[in-house]
C-alpha cells in the first residue's frame, strides 16, 4: 500500500474512534446501553444485522471459496436466503416481542434461571478466544499481503473497537455497523464493475466463459450424491442457527416493534440476494487474470484466501486500496463491536443484577457494562497477541473444533424452543451436552490424537466397501460436514422431543412463566403504552447520523483529488457520493421533522393569510 493508503486507513479507524463520545449522550439507561433502549431506526438495525454477516473470513477464506470452486459459493448464498425468508415470516417479530434487554433474559423467561447461567457462561470464554483468533486472523493477512506489521494491526484494531464500545454502547456500534455497511457496499460494487471491463475478463459473459469448468459444473469436484447432502446439511444449519434465541433475538431487540423488525430483516435478503453474488465477481475472474496466487503468496497457508486483494491491486485507482482495507477492517469490527456489547450486557443483566446485586441502579449497570466489556476488549487483544508469538499452538484447531460443537446444538433447543411449548426447564442445557456428546463421537478429539466415526479413513474404507471411487479431498470435507450437521441435529432434536414427556411434572410456577413468555411473544408491541421512541428521538438519530455520513462521504470525495485518471476519480465520486449524499437526505428528513421548523413555518403561513 501507498502512503495515501495508509492515510485512509488511519482516518477510517479515527472516524470509527469518534463514534463512542458522539453517541455516549444517547446512554441514560441500561436499555438505552445495551440494546439502544429498544427504539432505533429499522433500516439502521437491518443495516447492522446484514453487516455482521461479513467478516475478514468474507474478504479471505471466503473470496478463495469462490476463486477455487467458483459458483458452488452459491449453495451458502441460498442457503442464507432460505433462513432470512424464514425469519420474516416466523421469527423476527417474535424476538423484538420478547421484549427483553438482553438474549439471556429471552433463556431465563422460556427455560428458567439456571439456563439463564448456563447460557450465560457458556458463550463467554469462546467470544474471548473467537475474538482474539478474529484479529490474530486478520493480522496475518495483512502483514502478509501488505506487510503490515501483525502486532500494530492486531493491537490498534482491538483498541479501536473496545474503546468505541465502551464509550457509545449499543447506539454507536449499531451507527458504526451502518457506515460500515455501506463502506463494504460501495467498494463491493465498485470492484465488481473495474473488474468486469478488465480487458482479460470481457465482460461478464467473457467472465463465463474462460472460467474453469470445474466453476460452473459442481460435479467436477463432488459426486452428486455428496452435493445433495451437503446442501441439505447447509440448509439445516443456516436455518436453525440464524433464527435461534442466541443469535436471531440478538439482531433485533434493537427496534420498536416487531413489524419494525421484518422490515429490518428486508435489508439482509436485499442484500444478500443482490450484493453478495456481485461480491463474488472478483474472486471467480481472479482465476483468470491471477492463476498464480501460489507463486505470489507462498507465505499464505492458502494462497487463494488472496484472491479479492490481488485483483484489488490489478484493478483499483491510487488510495481506493485504503478503502478497500477499510471494508475488510470493517467486515471484522461489525461483529467484534456487537459482540462486545452483548457480552457486557449479558454478564450485567444476567449475572452481576441476578446473582451478585438485584438492586443496582441504572447507571450503575450502565458503569459495569463499560468495565466489563473494557476488559472483554482487552481480553480478545491478549488472545490475539498470545497467537502472534506462539503461531505453533494447537489452539487454533482446538478452537475450531469447540465451535463446530457448540454452534448446532446450542441452536436446537434455542429455535424450537420459541416454537415448542411443553418441555421442561432442563430441556435447555441438556440438549446442548448431548449434542456435545455427539459431536465427540463422530468427531473425536484429533487435537489429542483421538479419531471419531467419521474421520476421512472410515469414510474413506465406507465408500470403497459399496465399490464407490476413493473420495477427493472437497468431498471428505463436505461430506464430513453434511453427517456432522444431520446427525447432531437428529439426536438433539430427538432430544428435545424426548423431554416433553416431562411437561407434567414441571411446577405450577414454571408453566405459568413459559406461558407468559409465549403470550408476550406473540402480542404486538404498544409502541405509546410501553414507552418505545418517538419521531423526536427518530429526528436525533436521523440528525446525528446524517453528520456521520457527511463527514465520512465528504472524506472519501476528496479522494477524487488524487491524481487518478477519469475512471479512478469516477470511483471515490461513486463511494463518497453515496454515503455523503445519504446523509444529505437523512439531514433533510430531520429538518423536515423539527417541531421548530414546523412552527416556523405554520407562523409564516399564518402572516401571509
Amino acid at each position: 500500500m501507498t502512503i495515501v493508503d495508509y492515510i485512509v486507513v488511519a482516518t477510517y479507524l479515527a472516524f470509527v474512534l469518534a463514534l463512542g463520545p458522539v453517541y455516549k449522550r444517547f446512554s441514560k439507561t441500561a436499555s438505552d446501553y445495551f440494546r439502544a433502549g429498544g427504539g432505533m431506526l429499522w433500516w439502521m438495525v437491518g443495516a447492522s444485522a446484514w453487516v455482521m454477516t461479513f467478516s475478514a473470513w468474507t474478504f479471505t477464506g471466503g473470496a478463495g471459496k469462490a476463486y477455487t470452486e467458483g459458483t458452488f459459493f452459491f449453495t451458502l448464498i441460498g442457503a442464507n436466503i432460505v433462513g432470512l425468508i424464514f425469519t420474516f415470516f416466523f421469527t423476527a417479530h417474535r424476538f423484538r416481542q420478547m421484549r427483553v434487554i438482553t438474549i439471556v433474559e429471552a433463556v431465563r423467561k422460556r427455560f428458567g434461571p439456571a439456563n439463564e447461567q448456563f447460557f450465560t457462561w457458556m458463550p463467554i470464554p469462546f467470544g474471548i478466544l473467537f475474538g482474539g483468533i478474529g484479529l490474530y486472523a486478520i493480522g496475518i493477512f495483512m502483514s502478509v499481503v501488505f506487510g503490515a506489521d501483525l502486532l500494530t494491526v492486531i493491537i490498534t484494531l482491538g483498541v479501536v473497537v473496545t474503546v468505541m464500545a465502551v464509550f457509545g454502547g449499543a447506539w454507536a456500534v449499531i451507527a458504526s455497523d451502518y457506515v460500515q455497511m455501506m463502506t463494504i457496499l460501495t467498494i463491493t460494487v465498485v470492484m465488481a464493475m473495474l473488474v468486469l471491463v478488465h480487458p482479460q475478463v470481457g465482460g461478464l459473459s467473457g467472465m463465463l466463459e474462460q472460467l474453469p469448468a470445474a466453476h460452473l459444473d459442481w460435479t467436477e469436484f463432488n459426486r452428486p450424491w455428496v452435493l445433495i447432502l451437503f446442501m441439505l446439511g447447509l440448509l439445516i444449519t443456516q436455518t436453525i442457527q440464524p433464527n435461534s434465541i442466541n443469535e436471531g433475538a440478538q439482531k433485533f431487540i434493537y427496534v420498536k416493534s416487531g413489524r419494525e423488525a421484518r422490515k429490518a430483516i428486508v435489508i439482509s435478503i436485499l442484500g444478500t440476494t443482490i450484493i453478495t453474488p456481485v461480491f463474488i465477481i472478483p474472486a471467480m475472474a481472479a482465476s483468470i487474470v491471477l492463476p498464480d496466487l501460489a507463486v505470489q503468496y507462498p507465505n499464505l497457508n492458502n494462497p487463494s484466501e488472496a484472491a479479492y486483494v490481488a485483483m484489488a491491486m490489478e484493478v483499483l485507482p491510487t488510495g481506493m486500496l485504503g478503502l478497500l482495507t477499510c471494508a475488510i477492517f470493517a467486515a471484522t469490527m461489525s461483529s467484534m463491536d456487537t459482540g462486545l456489547n452483548r457480552a457486557a450486557g449479558i454478564l450485567v443483566r444476567n449475572f452481576y443484577r441476578q446473582v451478585i446485586n438485584p438492586d443496582i441502579s441504572e447507571s450503575r449497570q450502565i458503569g459495569l457494562g463499560k468495565v466489563f466489556t473494557l476488559l472483554l476488549g482487552t481480553s480478545q487483544i491478549i488472545v490475539g497477541l498470545i497467537f502472534a508469538q506462539y503461531p505453533s499452538l494447537p489452539l487454533f484447531d482446538l478452537i475450531l473444533l469447540i465451535s463446530a460443537i457448540v454452534g448446532l446444538p446450542t441452536a436446537v433447543p434455542l429455535f424450537f424452543g420459541i416454537f415448542i411449548k411443553r418441555t421442561p426447564p432442563w430441556a435447555g442445557w441438556s440438549t446442548v451436552l448431548v449434542g456435545f456428546g455427539m459431536f465427540l463421537v463422530l468427531h473425536g478429539l484429533p487435537v489429542f490424537g483421538v479419531t471419531g466415526l467419521i474421520a476421512e479413513p472410515n469414510l474413506q474404507a465406507l465408500v470403497q466397501g459399496r465399490g464407490g471411487a476413493e473420495l477427493g479431498p472437497e468431498e471428505v470435507r463436505d461430506l464430513r460436514l453434511a453427517i456432522t450437521t444431520g446427525a447432531n441435529f437428529t439426536v438433539c432434536l430427538s432430544w428435545f422431543l424426548f423431554s416433553m414427556l416431562f411437561w407434567k411434572r414441571t411446577s405450577p410456577a414454571y408453566r405459568e412463566e413459559v406461558e407468559r413468555f409465549f403470550r408476550d411473544m406473540h402480542t404486538p408491541i404498544d409502541q405509546k403504552a410501553e414507552g418505545v421512541a418517538g419521531w423526536e428521538e427518530d429526528r436525533v438519530q436521523y440528525r446525528v447520523i446524517s453528520m456521520v455520513c457527511m463527514a465520512y462521504g465528504g472524506f472519501i470525495l476528496l479522494l477524487m483529488l488524487l491524481p487518478n485518471p477519469l475512471w479512478g476519480r469516477a470511483a471515490f465520486l461513486f463511494c463518497g457520493g453515496t454515503i455523503a449524499g445519504l446523509g444529505l437526505w437523512f439531514y433533510a428528513i430531520s429538518k423536515r421533522k423539527d417541531p421548530k421548523s414546523n412552527k416556523a413555518a405554520g407562523s409564516t403561513n399564518e402572516n401571509a393569510a
